[in-house]
């Protein structure tokens, strides 16, 4: 009987031990799909004041399930976390925490804290692409959870694009009855069924603990193409936004100039994007990127009136290099395409007239986007920062044929 009784106070005393971990150390509830997966993961969290601290820490419980669920170590997957209302607080870095157990401390109220306020989900986005912690190569993972509308949708959508462009999955956990899905639409990778989830409240958080990570360890890393375009004939590259699409367009500007090789000089770049302005400058010339890029008070050309420049810069250039292929990439989006589509298919038609090869990058229309494949010389030319693969490479391998075309002499042409 006192054997029965040892043995009953140590059976207490241990699930007493038990009850105040998260886990039990030997139960591994690492999913077969993860072990030794090599992934970087970062969570973002919304701490706005629309949600309620009981529910906020849902969120936080939910953090640590998915980590339960995943080979947590400094060579297979690594976590990092921020919280965001009107600003972001990080939490923890990509590898700063090296096993699970660790991990699953660092989530309480000091690091994961309740902050209130407004929804800057864009601030928080950039933070977490732009640092530098992700390692290359490896499957590299965004999750938004969130409960509304971002203060700015537009900005947000950008800094998503431009997460997907550089080579990030991105989920959101939609959490409400929320009746208009297209913000998370627009974070979320496609196919939404993937990567976008919506779920009534926060406790319905529960039934992802497994897909999200069975998801996440299924990806394959995004391995940007490091392709670079040699520019072998006379050609003039001209790049054209309204104040609306500036933004986004000067990071696909800049990321596409820099994969250009020009040894002869024989390529010319010009800028049109909202205040920037820059004409026929050499590839090697520092200079091309404005020093008043996203001067808050700029010229506000509408974008019709930005489309004769550029048609009368490439007619001065030919004047001088006859020979050269001209390219123009025109970056449309809603609000430009809603004020002016009519007067941009006109000199976008024009301009195909004067011998220009025109692309579209289309930076979400929504609407009126039929209009797109008569703005450029073809449907081919038309791509869109939603569509499959990575955009800039896409778009580089396109234009690049385009440049190193073997030029003919063009017809004179009429006055406009």
């Amino acid at each position: 009987m006192a054997g029965f009784r040892g043995l009953l106070a140590l059976t207490v005393l241990m699930v007493g031990v038990f009850a105040q971990r998260d886990l039990p150390p030997e139960f591994d509830q690492t999913l077969p799909s993860c072990r030794e997966k090599e992934a970087d993961i970062f969570f973002i969290l919304d701490s706005s004041s629309s949600i309620y601290i009981e529910d906020y820490e849902l969120q936080r419980q939910f953090v640590r399930e998915v980590i339960n669920r995943l080979d947590v170590s400094s060579r297979s997957t690594r976590v990092g976390a921020l919280t965001f209302s009107d600003n972001y607080r990080v939490s923890f870095t990509l590898g700063e925490y090296q096993n699970k157990d660790d991990l699953r401390s660092a989530i309480n109220d000091r690091n994961v804290p309740y902050l209130t306020g407004l929804t800057n989900t864009a601030d928080a986005i950039r933070y977490v692409r732009t640092n530098g912690q992700f390692r290359p190569d490896v499957t590299r993972v965004i999750v938004v959870v969130t409960d509304g509308y971002s203060r700015q949708p537009g900005a947000t959508r950008n800094e998503a694009d431009t997460a997907r462009r550089e080579g990030y999955y991105m989920f959101v956990i939609g959490v409400g009855q929320y009746t208009d899905e297209r913000e998370w639409r627009a974070i979320a990778n496609d196919p939404d069924s993937s990567f976008m989830f919506n779920i009534t409240n926060y406790r319905g958080l529960d039934r992802l603990y497994s897909t999200i990570p069975n998801s996440i360890c299924g990806l394959p890393p995004i391995i940007l193409n490091s392709r670079v375009c040699g520019v072998r004939e006379d050609a003039d590259l001209i790049f054209v936004a309204g104040p609306s699409e500036a933004d986004n367009a000067f990071s696909i500007v800049s990321n596409m100039v820099n994969a250009l090789r020009d040894d002869r000089s024989r390529l010319r770049l010009s800028l049109l994007l909202g205040s920037c302005r820059a004409n026929e400058v050499p590839l090697s010339d520092p200079s091309l990127f404005c020093s008043n890029f996203g001067d808050p008070t700029p010229r506000q050309d509408s974008y019709t009136n930005l489309l004769k420049d550029m048609r009368n810069e490439a007619r001065d250039a030919r004047g001088t290099r006859p020979q050269a292929n001209q390219v123009a990439i025109l970056f449309l989006g809603q609000q430009t395409m809603e004020l002016s589509r009519f007067d941009i298919l006109r000199q976008a038609r024009d301009a195909q007239f004067d011998g220009i090869e025109t692309y579209v990058v289309d930076l979400g229309v929504v609407t009126n986007s039929n209009f797109l494949s008569s703005i450029a010389s073809s449907r081919d030319n038309v791509l869109s920062t939603s569509g499959p693969g990575n955009l800039e490479n896409i778009l580089l391998n396109k234009v690049c044929d385009t440049l190193n075309e073997i030029s003919n002499p063009l017809p004179t042409l009429p006055p406009s």
